[in-house]
């Protein structure tokens, strides 16, 4: 009873597949019906893989059947832990779904520490028993961990920085890491603002240009260090098979934008001039401290590790990425 998590499994119906190299590949996969973690499921159940979900979400379509979750305060059960070969974690509450009140604040945090808690003290419990436990953990976080700065560019050896989203990062990698110890190898992946047009930050940015009415925040001189979502599932997917990948990966394409060069290259794409400018003081009466960190701020962040390991990007330039989410009729 050590942890706390809330969620359901779903577990994926159908045979048994084989993963590379013809090894069974059986996985559990938190927040595997939101935006990125259902695209990442989708892909390892078309090569064959046994996928266990867990999330807060039943209603996403997926082919999965329902079981419950031991008890709150239950870690997961000795069986599923044994079963695993490895574990995408994906957990974590929308940080720009509302204001950030105490409330909101906190469940930001506890849905990402708690799973990731959760995972580790399972896995812990298994082999302190001899039991069987899966060998790798792919863990989220994002590029919040790093702070807001103007200019200063941001690689994996870059220092944490100061804010409410650096520290909940923080905190989410300290539990991550504490997989290392049990001998697992953990992948961290910093991600940055993901692309695709059924979620995330794009749709929110792109309908008022359906009016005439698209436009930055601010200045628009604020960072944006993106990455298309074909991108990063690859990625996640790369980590997870790849013994080579180990430690941390800023998960964002080379070339940072500003919001305005963002918002242009957008507007251009969809055939719309970017023709309003919100004042910052607007976006800090609507949004408060969320605004600050998340819309007037940003962080210019390079994949250093990413190119090291030789991962081909997909879509590196942000009009290649664009053009393919809003292809043109």
């Amino acid at each position: 009873m050590e942890a706390n998590v809330t969620g359901l499994i779903l577990e994926t119906q159908g045979e048994k597949g084989t993963g590379k190299g013809g090894r069974f590949v059986n996985l559990l996969i938190t927040g595997g019906t939101g935006f990125v973690g259902s695209a990442v499921v989708e892909q390892l159940l078309q090569r064959g893989d046994c996928i266990q979900i867990v999330s807060r979400n039943t209603k996403k379509k997926q082919e999965a059947s329902l079981v419950q979750m031991p008890a709150a305060g239950a870690l997961f059960s000795e069986k599923v832990i044994a079963s695993l070969d490895g574990i995408i974690n994906l957990a974590g509450e929308s940080i720009a779904g509302s204001r950030w009140d105490a409330t909101i604040r906190q469940r930001i945090l506890n849905s990402r520490v708690a799973a990731t808690s959760c995972i580790v003290d399972s896995i812990r419990r298994n082999q302190e028993r001899g039991l069987p436990f899966p060998k790798v953990l792919v863990n989220a976080s994002a590029i919040g961990y790093y702070g807001t700065h103007p200019q200063q560019r941001f690689t994996e050896s870059s220092g944490s920085g100061y804010g409410f989203l650096a520290d909940v990062c923080r905190a989410w990698e300290l539990e991550a890491i504490k997989g290392e110890s049990l001998g697992m190898r953990v992948v961290r992946l910093r991600l940055g603002h993901v692309l695709e047009r059924d979620g995330g930050m794009l749709p929110r940015v792109a309908t008022p240009f359906s009016f005439g009415m698209g436009g930055y925040l601010g200045d628009g001189q604020q960072w944006m260090s993106w990455i298309h979502r074909k991108d990063l599932v690859n990625i996640i997917i790369q980590a997870l098979d790849n013994g080579a990948w180990q430690g941390v990966y800023n998960a964002c394409t080379p070339y940072a934008v500003t919001m305005k060069e963002f918002m242009e290259v957008l507007g251009t794409t969809l055939g719309s001039k970017c023709r309003t400018r919100i004042p910052a003081l607007l976006a800090r009466i609507l949004f408060g401290e969320m605004a600050e960190e998340v819309l007037l701020k940003g962080q210019k962040v390079y994949p250093k590790r990413l190119l090291q390991q030789g991962y081909p990007f997909q879509y590196s330039q942000l009009s290649e990425a664009l053009a393919d989410i809003y292809p043109r009729n």
